[in-house]
């Protein structure tokens, strides 16, 4: 019985570390990236989380953006238009905050050939995040 028990422990280990393996090798980890505005300019969406455009001009676009509550549980949606900036400074940006879908500020990651963004949402116990792509 003892052995058995050793070679199911040994058994989940190498599961765990080949799933480590593929998440690093994939690029599935999160990375905390600086953006130029540039970059942060255009679409950032994911499906059931709603959409981001991002304008040149200042301009923010939200279309069907996820509000999500303290049990990290999607409770409606949020459309408008309203006005996005960069942390910490107008030319690179490590978050984004807008005035429209209150909420935390976006934060950049990913990888550098696909970039996304998070913000952190319901009980920060949780952990919960939306997270955009760009499109």
């Amino acid at each position: 019985m003892r052995d058995e028990q050793g070679r199911v422990a040994a058994g989940l280990r190498g599961v765990v570390l080949a799933v480590a393996g593929l998440a690093l090798a994939t690029g599935c980890t999160w990375q905390q990236q600086t953006l130029a505005r540039a970059d942060i300019v255009g679409t950032w969406t994911e499906g059931h989380t709603g959409t981001l455009l991002f304008k040149d001009d200042g301009t923010v676009v939200a279309t069907n953006l996820a509000v999500i509550n303290n049990d990290g549980d999607k409770v409606s949606e949020c459309s408008g238009t309203g006005k996005w900036g960069a942390y910490p400074d107008d030319k690179q940006a490590e978050k984004v905050w807008t005035t429209v879908c209150d909420g935390n500020p976006w934060e950049f990651g990913g990888s550098k050939a696909h970039p996304e963004m998070r913000r952190s949402v319901g009980d920060p116990d949780n952990g919960d995040a939306q997270i955009l792509s760009r499109k």
